[in-house]
């Protein structure tokens, strides 16, 4: 009996593609539902009659996904009053089967259990394929009313709404699956959590990268669980800084730069994107979060960012690094309310040596010159070529007596005692060195600087001093600072 290809009518014949659909629900030969036993238990029920089925129709065969009333569960599809059933858009009636030639010879009319009487109503697809029936059999003719006939398309209805979920969930598992293979797949990393922070997905990528496992945590536990830190790879994430936690509140996160650190791996630096899950109405389902491997991009970046902010000839922080890290230290110095000292250096002499030595030999007095300078300070202090052969020198936690200075002044003119051996030559070069200080309620980088610049060259004009100090405020009628 030739099928039709959908609802519309039954010209159309596409019986593979009826048979394909009913493949893709995976319900032919499983076993027994009691949503589906309940529909045919209520069509013989509301029917009145001794059998209810819920049937497909395969290749050769009908088979019964639910019956009432009997223990046949399958005929050949030859034998099927449901195989004349689904080639028709509405409900098929048959009142007497005995009396009616296309199935008075059927087995299951001249023999038991002697059906005579037969209505089916096909289970129709949103895509227009009939899967099967549900069908209503008796042992005596007879005719459904109206109410009985509407029951039976709404009972059809139902549970063709069964199989049509059967389907939504399968494709919905097959989704999944494939979800869970690419997420497996994938090289960045991927994490997400459900409405209440329980973490759930945690791809390959994302548990090597940690070299844990997720377990069940509260949000507040992840930065140290996963070794989250901020972009200087030593301060561990504030947990609301943590990237899926923002997007849990509600909040979309784009490039943020984390690094991770697991124990006895290198440091990862990481750029996350993160986004809140909710339902269509608008309640948190969760939130996700992507990590992708930024690690070379950020050590070139920083390696750039270095080169950028050093001298290249002593080493040395440049002037732009000296003016980026004076207000950092003047900050911290704030914090602490403690006074801040700088030391401005000036070599002497430096302008006979490259005259008469050439700027070659000036070069390597100027690295000889900052490496001994670096050994004569503490490890705190930062250092700076600012420009030609003036230096600086931000004292950390100094103390701004004239003592402590003095002390600071001869540890540097002492780096200075023993000649450089430059081309052959021994030179000796000495300094001119001048302190600012400003009190911890009053600091000001460019004043810091001005005050340093003028006790400089005072005791540039005064040879006799080993240094001079020049107060912050105190410097402001004595010339400005070149700095």
């Amino acid at each position: 009996m030739p099928i039709s290809h959908d609802n519309r009518g039954a010209g159309a014949i596409n019986e593979a593609g009826r048979l394909q659909a009913l493949a893709e629900l995976q319900v032919m030969d499983t076993a027994p539902e009691a949503s589906f036993d309940d529909i045919a238990w209520l069509a013989a029920t509301v029917c009145e009659v001794s059998v209810g089925l819920v049937s497909l129709i395969g290749a050769d065969r009908q088979w019964s996904k639910a019956r009432c009333g009997t223990d046949v569960e399958s005929l050949p599809r030859s034998q099927a009053f449901c195989s004349h059933a689904i080639a028709q858009r509405d409900m098929l009636e048959v009142h007497d089967a005995r009396l009616d030639p296309r199935f008075a010879a059927y087995a299951i009319v001249v023999g038991s259990p002697h059906v005579r009487f037969y209505a089916g109503m096909p289970l129709t697809g949103p895509g227009g394929w009939r899967y099967g029936t549900l069908c209503v059999m008796d042992t005596r003719p007879r005719q459904l009313t109206e109410v009985q006939r509407e029951s039976l398309r709404r009972l059809a209805a139902r549970a063709t709404d069964l199989l049509e979920a059967r389907r939504q969930r399968i494709l919905s598992e097959s989704r999944d699956a494939a979800i869970a293979e690419l997420l497996e797949a994938l090289p960045d990393g991927v994490v997400t959590c459900d409405g209440q922070g329980t973490l759930k997905e945690f791809n390959r990528t994302a548990r090597e990268w940690h070299g844990v496992d997720p377990r069940a945590m509260p949000p507040s536990q992840w930065p140290v669980h996963f070794g989250l830190c901020e972009p200087d790879g030593r301060t561990l994430l504030a947990p609301e800084r943590v990237p899926l936690a923002r997007a849990l509140g509600g909040e979309k996160v784009r490039g943020q730069i984390i690094v991770i650190r697991t124990p006895g791996v290198e440091p990862r630096t990481v750029s996350c994107n993160a986004s809140p899950l909710t339902g269509p109405d608008g309640h948190s389902l969760g939130a996700v979060c992507t990590m992708h491997d930024v690690t070379v991009q950020a050590r070139d970046s920083q390696a750039m960012e270095a080169l950028a902010m050093t001298d290249q000839l002593t080493g040395l922080p440049n002037r732009t690094a000296w003016f980026a890290e004076l207000e950092r230290a003047l900050a911290r110095t704030a914090r602490a309310g403690a006074a801040a000292v700088m030391a401005f250096i000036d070599l002497d002499g430096f302008k006979h040596i490259n005259d008469t030595h050439g700027h070659a030999a000036g070069d390597e007095v100027l690295r000889q010159f900052a490496a001994r300078l670096q050994d004569s300070c503490r490890r705190g202090d930062f250092i700076a070529r600012l420009s030609g052969d003036e230096f600086v020198v931000f004292l950390d936690r100094a103390d701004p007596s004239p003592l402590e200075l003095s002390k600071v002044a001869a540890r540097i003119h002492g780096a200075l005692a023993s000649p450089m051996r430059v081309s052959g030559f021994e030179l000796r070069i000495g300094c001119s060195i001048g302190f600012g200080t400003a009190p911890g309620d009053r600091l000001d980088a460019h004043g810091l600087i001005h005050a340093a610049d003028v006790a400089m060259y005072t005791a540039k004009r005064d040879k006799s001093l080993p240094f001079a100090v020049v107060h912050m405020g105190e410097a402001e009628d004595q010339g400005a600072t070149r700095a």
